[in-house]
């Protein structure tokens, strides 16, 4: 905790060892051409460091994969949730990964998962995809929480998956569904003001948009830099709708942290942001 605030980093991307990490990293800045200082590897341990020295209570961990790999890699999150209680695992899904999808989350959610997680860009498909339609239902049924990439990766735009607009007929279709837009749905903020009118059940998380890291401030184009302006916004749609997440180890959830905690915001709108509103929304359990 910080200043009696409740702190849950509700996007963060780890990783098995250093080496693993290193490696991946590698891979993605080159494929994005992220040409900022990353503020870490996302190795597991070092997570759990940071954490502990940010006085972070609860980190996220919103990883993904390709459909290969993509189950192996959903056990090893619940496993690392189950032998570190401060992790809170989503688990990710593709259209050509195998098994029944509604029965696999339900094998997921049984080991601790509490959301899913999806990157359309970087996983290649359409989010409308009909091999994805009974998941969606059965989240829909349950509520159970979706957290979108939306927009584009630093200033690359692989395609156009994680548009908005590709997202937009899922979250049309599953009203059940609590849909987090990760990066203020690519800092547009004409799109934030419009989803938050007209989609009770859409979230924004905070990361790379509201950004303290001087490495994203100074390259990536979403960023809102103006103070003022992000007040605003968050007045205007309700803290109750906006989720601390840093998108580490390409985000910085220190300096994120302390941007958060300068805003002109009242206590009640920076304890929500800073984590009431993952605490509830991923039903994490103390």
């Amino acid at each position: 905790m910080i200043d009696r605030y409740l702190i849950v980093d509700g996007h963060v991307h780890t990783f098995v060892s250093l080496e693993v990490a290193l490696k991946i990293r590698e891979a993605f800045n080159k494929m994005y051409d992220v040409q900022f200082e990353n503020s870490g590897t996302g190795a597991i341990d070092e997570v759990l460091k940071n954490m502990k020295e940010n006085s972070i209570d609860y980190t996220v961990t919103a990883n993904f994969a390709s459909p290969k790999i993509i189950h192996r890699n959903n056990m090893w999150s619940l496993d690392m949730a189950k032998e570190h209680k401060n992790l809170v695992p989503l688990v990710s899904f593709h259209p050509d990964m195998e098994g029944n999808l509604p029965e696999l989350l339900e094998e997921y959610i049984g080991l601790g998962a509490k959301g899913v997680k999806f990157h359309p860009m970087a996983q290649g498909f359409k989010p409308y995809h009909a091999a994805l339609e009974a998941l969606y239902r059965h989240c829909n049924e349950l509520g159970f929480v979706m957290q979108f990439h939306c927009g584009r990766v630093s200033n690359a735009r692989l395609n156009e998956y994680a548009d908005l607009s590709m997202i937009l007929p899922v979250i049309d279709k599953y009203p059940g569904i609590p849909f987090i837009l990760t990066h203020m749905a690519d800092g547009n903020v004409e799109d934030v003001l419009w989803l938050s009118k007209n989609y009770e059940n859409v979230y924004f998380d905070t990361s790379i948009v509201i950004t303290g890291h001087p490495s994203l401030i100074e390259y990536n184009e979403p960023s809102w830099l103006d103070d003022d302006m992000v007040v605003e916004v968050i007045n205007t749609i309700g803290a109750g709708r906006v989720l601390f997440g840093s998108d580490y180890p390409w985000g910085s959830p220190k300096h994120d942290i302390d941007r958060i905690l300068k805003l002109k915001l009242d206590d009640g709108q920076k304890s929500l942001i800073l984590g009431r509103n993952s605490y509830q929304l991923f039903k994490i359990e103390s």
